[in-house]
Order: C-alpha cells, then sequence, then structure tokens
C-alpha cells in the first residue's frame, strides 16, 4: 500500500473516530445544575440583596480601577493619554452601568417571582 493511500485511510479513521465521539463530547453535563436551579437563583438574590459577591458595585469598582491604573502603566501612557484613556473608560462605565441597571431590573422581578 502506498503512503498516501495509507495516510488517507488514517485521517479518515481519524475523522471518523473524531465526529463519531464529539456528540458525547458535546453533550456534556449539562443537566447537573439544573435539578440545583433554584438553590442557585435563591442564593443570587440573597446575595443581590446584600450586595455580595459580585453584586459589590463598590468592590467592583475598585478592581477595575486597579485594572485600568495597572493597564495604563504597562502601556506607559503620557498625561494626556492617561486622560483621553480615562475619559474612554468613563464613557464605557456609563454605558455598562445602564445595561447593569436593566439587568438589576430583570433580577428583581426574577427573584420576587422566585419567592413566590
Amino acid at each position: 500500500m502506498s503512503q498516501r493511500k495509507q495516510s488517507i485511510i488514517t485521517a479518515s479513521l481519524l475523522a471518523t473516530t473524531l465526529l463519531a465521539a464529539s456528540p458525547a463530547l458535546l453533550a456534556g453535563n449539562h443537566s447537573s445544575h439544573h435539578g440545583d436551579n433554584q438553590h442557585d437563583m435563591t442564593e443570587m438574590c440573597d446575595n443581590m440583596r446584600e450586595g455580595k459577591g459580585h453584586f459589590n458595585k463598590a468592590d467592583r469598582q475598585e478592581k477595575m480601577t486597579e485594572r485600568r491604573e495597572a493597564m495604563a502603566n504597562r502601556l506607559k501612557l503620557s498625561d494626556e493619554q492617561r486622560e483621553i484613556w480615562s475619559e474612554m473608560h468613563e464613557e464605557k462605565r456609563q454605558q455598562h452601568e445602564k445595561r447593569m441597571n436593566k439587568w438589576q431590573k430583570k433580577m428583581n422581578e426574577r427573584c420576587a417571582q422566585s419567592q413566590k
């Protein structure tokens, strides 16, 4: 058997094996957390009301500022560039704030429904 023919057969077998295994890989274990969904939602609602974890606005803002400053330092920005950098990030922060307010409103509705 020629080298080329053997390579084609080997590639075909490999492709067939990968395709046969892919549904099992893609299936994953998605159903495992569905049973805990109510618990996760309750915990998330509690965290939102108490302002803990991802809902701690001051902590998130502080970390974001630190990351921006660290990035500006790594980029070795001049004072003028830092001012522009800050303005750009302030605009992004305001846009993010609008999206977060919408998301928070939806979360409040979900949490109210989950308590019923």
